[in-house]
């Protein structure tokens, strides 16, 4: 704060400047009121940040062994749910062609095959300790009692 009477000077004029001078004791509480409510939006937007990479996804490439293979049939409905969702579209595609492979099958329904990759991902999320395989192998024979 400048004394009385002392001479102003540059730093005291840019402080006066950026005060705000308040009429009254109201507009001066609604002041702190919205600073405090900033505040806590900031902080509501860092744990909302904080928790967003908590549930951060995990690469496929991240279950792959020494060798660069990643074993299919150990996969399970937690990893599938917590990779990317393009992995995931990647994983249904490849699930749908060896279930095929295995039927001697050479043609694909996409309709289904997407419908089949949703109703994995539905099984998966009731099922997180459950293997993937597991999950496509009962969509399978679902699709095949006609279900």
């Amino acid at each position: 704060m400048e004394r009385p009477g002392a001479p102003a000077t540059p730093i005291s004029l840019a402080v006066r400047r950026h005060t705000p001078e308040f009429l009254n004791q109201e507009e001066s509480e609604a002041m702190v009121s919205s600073k405090k409510y900033r505040v806590a939006l900031v902080a509501a937007s860092a744990l909302v940040a904080a928790a967003s990479a908590a549930k951060a996804q995990t690469p496929l490439t991240s279950y792959l062994d020494a060798k660069g293979y990643l074993d299919v049939r150990a996969l399970t409905c937690a990893q599938l749910a917590g990779t990317f969702q393009e992995d995931a579209n990647f994983l249904g595609a490849w699930y749908s062609g060896w279930w095929n492979g295995h039927l001697k099958r050479h043609s694909i329904n996409i309709d289904r095959a997407k419908q089949g990759l949703h109703e994995v991902i539905v099984y998966c999320k009731a099922n997180p300790d459950a293997k993937v395989v597991d999950a496509v192998d009962a969509y399978a024979k679902k699709v095949m009692q006609g279900q």
